[in-house]
């Protein structure tokens, strides 16, 4: 019976990780976690280098997390699924600067403090600025609806509970920001961080930007020992319920027999094994499981909508070492959002026919980890797949000379962009090392190398793929599409996806055991 477990999860990011540690610690049920990449954890894995006798650290997708504060609902899950072992640090405050050509603007980590630092900077507009903060809070009460919408069996009572607001939080972040503001600086100033959601203000959902700004207006956090520690405190629990957490392990396919999902089935090798349990729960996106892990006999009226041209946005990151603290400069571990200019869709447009930069973000893991022993910095801009389709059929590490030569070049760039911006930083690099969207694909099996799956646009709300129950019995999706983007929005479609295989009451006995 070493083939046969309770339940089965593809993919061991946040939201697998989550689903596992629940099914485990409050059902006691025997899971086995499968994972493609030989490291364990998703985006919320990290990397090492060494140069020179020097280890280097990086994150590949905790930049940084809000509504990690003691006592919050958010921060209390998190406790509980790792065994409140892990440890937050606050970072600095401001924790983000976002750098234009003639405006420098740190958001501080308080929304009084914030909403008057725009009310200055901006006094013409307070009127909006303070509509503004109230409309933030009506479009994330409208996701909450949404959400329990799906939860509830009751159609008519869950379609009721996500009609209001709903226009607000389904038009996208460029509409709201035009029908309200008219300074061009403030409205890109309030959208700088689009990129923590991956999809530029023409397109995102004014839903998802007001998640996303919310979950920050208290300021950020960074977990002690790094990113990889998220992953490393979750393990024990899934395994002292007899489960298994397992790498290098790519599952082929999803087994469906008589519309049910009764297994999968993993390519090794030389062979291929198969594993087989009473519930299916994939981690590999909506993208993957439907399109590329079920049959195609299955019949999904969904399936062509997630074909979309709109997969591809991507991003090039440089991981840095430094050979000193980058807090000779001046910098305290904030995070620096630069732009080149105040059109945040023409920037984004113009980095799919250019490889000039045109914005970038500027993170210090280091600087936000006090148990980091050498000095880090990551530089990300976006970019397109279709720049590095030429290379999709090549394997790691084995791309060719044009490859290296073409990321040489743009990790010079990024280089540049760095130091126009933090004169003198080029002087203590130690080390770089370029990933790109091809690497996005080959460690997380992204379409296109699509680092949030499907985008937030309005759309996403209405497409039925979206969702923790799947059309396919004993199917169930996890993680972001189940919930949201994010970590923090990972684990909460971990927790959906909970609630719908275990029923309405299993949210009480989940939060019970949270809250004990």
């Amino acid at each position: 019976m070493e083939n046969h477990y309770d339940a089965i999860v593809i993919g061991s990011g946040i939201g697998g990780l989550t689903t596992a540690v629940l099914l485990s610690k409050i059902y006691k049920q025997k899971v086995l976690v499968l994972e493609q990449h030989f490291e364990i954890g998703g985006q919320t894995h990290e990397f090492m280098r060494v140069k020179d006798g020097k280890k280097y650290h990086w994150d590949v997708g905790v930049h940084y997390i809000g509504d990690m504060k003691k006592g919050l609902l958010t921060r209390k899950i998190f406790d509980f699924i790792t065994d409140r072992k892990m440890e937050w640090e606050k970072m600095a405050d401001p924790h983000d600067i976002f750098i234009y050509p003639d405006i420098k603007f740190p958001q501080p980590s308080n929304p009084k403090s914030f909403q008057r630092d725009l009310i200055n900077t901006f006094p013409a507009e307070e009127i909006s600025i303070k509509q503004y903060f109230r409309d933030l809070k009506k479009a994330s009460g409208w996701f909450q609806s949404f959400i329990m919408s799906k939860l509830i069996p009751i159609k008519f009572i869950g379609e009721l509970m996500k009609y209001k607001n709903k226009s607000l939080a389904l038009s996208t972040t460029k509409e709201y920001l035009d029908s309200r503001f008219k300074d061009q600086r403030l409205k890109a100033i309030l959208c700088s961080i689009w990129g923590d959601y991956g999809v530029p203000p023409s397109e995102s959902a004014f839903v998802i930007h007001s998640i996303v700004v919310r979950s920050y207006l208290y300021g950020a956090y960074y977990p002690v020992g790094g990113a990889s520690s998220i992953a490393k405190n979750m393990v024990p629990a899934i395994e002292r319920s007899g489960g298994k957490v397992l790498g290098r392990k790519k599952v082929n396919r999803i087994i469906i027999e008589n519309n049910r999902a009764v297994g999968v089935e993993v390519n090794t090798k030389d062979s291929s094994e198969q594993y087989f349990a009473e519930r299916i729960i994939s981690d590999a996106g909506a993208y993957n499981t439907f399109i590329n892990l079920l049959p195609e006999n299955i019949k999904l009226q969904f399936r062509g909508d997630l074909k979309t041209d709109k997969l591809g946005i991507s991003s090039n990151t440089l991981y840095v070492g430094l050979k000193e603290s980058p807090e000779k400069f001046g910098i305290k571990g904030e995070n620096m959002w630069i732009f080149t200019g105040y059109d945040h869709d023409k920037m984004y447009e113009n980095s799919k026919n250019s490889d000039d930069i045109q914005l970038a973000f500027i993170s210090f893991p280091s600087l936000k980890n006090p148990l980091a022993k050498s000095h880090t910095m990551e530089i990300i801009s976006f970019t397109q797949y279709n720049k590095f389709s030429k290379w999709s059929d090549t394997k790691w590490l084995k791309r060719g000379s044009d490859y290296e030569a073409y990321k040489n070049d743009l990790s010079l760039k990024l280089l540049n962009f760095a130091e126009k911006h933090i004169p003198g930083i080029k002087d203590i690099i130690d080390y770089h090392e370029l990933s790109t969207p091809l690497s996005m694909k080959h460690f997380t099996g992204w379409e296109k190398g699509s680092f949030y799956s499907y985008p937030a646009t309005p759309d996403r709300f209405n497409n039925k793929a979206f969702s923790a129950k799947t059309p396919v019995k004993n199917l169930y999706l996890t993680g972001t599409d189940a919930g949201m983007l994010g970590v923090l929005g990972a684990m909460m479609g971990a927790l959906f996806s909970t609630v719908k295989m275990k029923g309405l009451r299993s949210f009480m006995k989940i939060m019970k055991k949270v809250n004990e």
